[in-house]
């Protein structure tokens, strides 16, 4: 074999070995939503467990921008009429029954390093806003979560609204996602005797 091709298959190696890495490491979710003084959502991936520096996945201060430029064209569909078959209603039943159980495994290897909540809450009635912080006060108050969890809610009770800043950083390992995905592709999609 030539040089050129053994340094082709080392750079696919390196890729392999890349990509395998990405997938079993954790993967370090970071997100930023402030309404003042003008709203903002910044979202931010690092991988290999937080050694890459930020990918940004969304940053709503530069979406704006490029949505002036870009126009889309909405074509009409055209609607097929045609019986539904009995297959594809069993199917959307299977669906709609894995659903909930297919979000409680996806939720589960997510956890949460650290986060921050700094706002304000007025309702229009001042008696709901006082409901709500109460209804709060437990999450607001606890010490079980303390080092990771700092929530900071003040009721307002003359303007109704929502203002403030909230701050999550997330821990995923992308390989932990296979599984609940194909517990769900199977059930769905499987076979049915």
């Amino acid at each position: 074999m030539s040089a050129l091709s053994w340094g082709l298959l080392f750079a696919l190696a390196v890729l392999a070995v890349l990509a395998l890495a990405a997938l079993v490491t954790p993967v370090k979710l970071e997100f930023t939503m402030r309404s003042s003084p003008k709203q903002r959502v910044k979202i931010a991936a690092r991988l290999l467990g937080g050694l890459t520096p930020p990918i940004v996945i969304h940053n709503s201060d530069r979406q704006g921008r490029k949505e002036k430029h870009r126009q889309t064209v909405v074509r009409p569909r055209r609607r097929e009429r045609g019986k539904t078959s009995h297959q594809a209603i069993a199917r959307v039943r299977r669906v709609i029954l894995a659903a909930p159980h297919l979000l409680a495994d996806l939720l589960r290897p997510i956890r949460i390093e650290q986060l921050t909540v700094d706002a304000d809450i007025g309702l229009a009635d001042p008696a709901d806003t006082g409901q709500v912080v109460g209804l709060l006060a437990p999450v607001i108050y606890s010490r079980l979560t303390a080092d990771v969890v700092s929530i900071a809610v003040r009721p307002d009770f003359v303007t109704p609204g929502v203002s403030g800043e909230v701050f999550a950083r997330l821990s995923v390992t992308p390989v932990a996602f296979i599984a609940p995905a194909a517990r769900f592709a199977w059930y769905v999609f499987g076979p049915r005797s």
